[in-house]
């Protein structure tokens, strides 16, 4: 499952000796890891409490790190930072409450015409078309789930970061999901997608990478890291914290 080998481009997302430290526990445990090329869905799987979402909120900058450094696509990140090439919905999206979805995506695109002019591609993109000039407040979870992944989807960017998008989704809005991740690798951006449903990670991913006790156990390619196991959830229970390997250890999947 190691996979050391350098993408000739240049990693899209490269983390390096990451760690995060709260209250002397330690949330990041000195993760490295190359996430490398465009037009790939690389899933992140993980327990509560396994460092995830923390990775995330490194990535956007939401969470400064207490060591090591992140790189987006080439450029080494000012800790607390944003990249601009990075669209993220982080743990559960907020809105506007008073104003209709499609109001609220206005007030995201922050008065830039290429943004405006999407607004109405994005509500019909995750299904909200019918329901645009509806009031968030009277939204379910999986329609704001879908209107959070509108908003990040907004900007086109480069690199996108989902985590948990399914929730709240329905058996209808989850093959949704599985066509849009499909639809964002045809346009050539790379998804970062944490879950807790393995299944779909397995349908929907080129790449996974498995944390446990904020460290990277395993990770690579989809069918290398399969490769033995029938299932990923055969290999995901099969995993525990002693199974990762030295700290040094650098993932490149």
């Amino acid at each position: 499952m190691n996979t050391e080998e350098t993408c000739p481009e240049g990693p899209v997302l490269a983390l390096e000796a990451l760690s995060l430290v709260r209250r002397g526990r330690k949330i990041l445990d000195d993760v490295d890891l190359n996430i490398t090329g465009r037009g790939r869905v690389c899933g992140i799987l993980g327990s509560n409490g396994a460092g995830k979402t923390s990775l995330l909120k490194v990535l956007t900058g939401l969470v400064r790190p207490s060591s090591g450094s992140v790189s987006v696509l080439g450029d080494t990140m000012p800790h607390g930072v944003m990249p601009a090439d990075v669209g993220a919905l982080v743990e559960e999206p907020r809105f506007y409450p008073w104003l209709s979805a499609r109001d609220n995506l206005m007030v995201a695109a922050g008065g830039r015409s290429d943004r405006t002019a999407r607004v109405d591609e994005v509500l019909a993109a995750v299904g909200l078309q019918d329901r645009a000039d509806d009031r968030v407040r009277i939204y379910s979870q999986g329609m704001r789930q879908r209107l959070g992944i509108g908003r990040v989807l907004l900007s086109e960017p480069e690199v996108v970061l989902l985590d948990e998008p399914a929730n709240g989704l329905d058996p209808e809005g989850i093959a949704w999901l599985r066509t849009l991740l499909g639809s964002q690798r045809e346009r050539g951006a790379t998804v970062v997608v944490t879950s807790h449903v393995l299944s779909e990670i397995q349908r929907t991913c080129d790449s996974v990478v498995v944390m446990s006790g904020g460290r990277i156990v395993a990770g690579g390619a989809m069918a290398d890291v399969l490769a033995g196991s029938s299932s990923l959830e055969d290999l995901y229970f099969s995993l525990s914290d002693d199974s990762a390997p030295p700290v040094s250890h650098r993932w490149t999947v």
